[in-house]
């Protein structure tokens, strides 16, 4: 089974992500799809029952977060809110998205790692093998489709490895700090965490 569809309170996962974002008014969907994509394409369709419209890209080999956004960008229009599907935070995306009309990730104070140093309302240091750097990425940023075009043009890569790394050295990202708040299942102890916080 896909990660993001395992069933939480008796609901896939993925559903209460998708669900996040339709209450702020984001309800054009881009899922990007890899392993066991028909599991997830067969339960959300086209988005209706659920409130949104879905297009899906699917990989047919792993190419990594920036192979997989770059093979997608037919399905993005000048502007798009990039997330995962195994984080879920409660938050304001439709003020995120008003808020910054430029390429901006949003950061919380680290807790065990981080990988973002801040000054004056900008990133101006991403390094995901930093951990000593104040901040950590909070899972989600607003980018302009342009973007795309700093990424290789073929084969795997990753987008925060080359995308945040550089707009940052070239003063281009912005910052916004946010709480600690979200439900995340990337590893076996954030999957029991995140059961204890919706299943009750």
């Amino acid at each position: 089974m896909p990660k993001p569809m395992i069933t939480i309170a008796g609901r896939p996962y993925l559903e209460r992500v998708v669900d996040s974002f339709a209450r702020c008014g984001l309800r054009d969907i881009v899922l990007l799809t890899g392993y066991r994509a028909d599991v997830i394409e067969e339960h959300f369709g086209d988005g209706a029952r659920f409130g949104v419209r879905i297009a899906y890209s699917r990989e047919t080999e792993p190419l990594g977060t920036g192979g997989a956004i770059r093979e997608a960008r037919a399905l993005l229009g000048k502007r798009f809110v990039m997330t995962y599907g195994d984080v879920l935070r409660y938050f304001d995306y439709d003020r995120f998205v008003t808020a910054h009309d430029e390429p901006c990730l949003a950061v919380y104070p680290r807790r065990d790692i981080g990988n973002a140093e801040v000054a004056g309302g900008r990133i101006v240091r991403f390094d995901k093998r930093a951990p000593e750097l104040p901040y950590i990425d909070a899972g989600f940023s607003v980018m302009p489709s342009s973007v795309i075009d700093l990424l290789p043009p073929s084969g795997p890569c990753s987008f925060e490895e080359t995308i945040f790394p550089r707009l940052a050295a070239e003063g281009r990202l912005a910052s916004e700090i946010v709480d600690l708040e979200f439900f995340d299942i990337g590893t076996v102890e954030e999957l029991e965490r995140t059961r204890r916080g919706l299943e009750t």
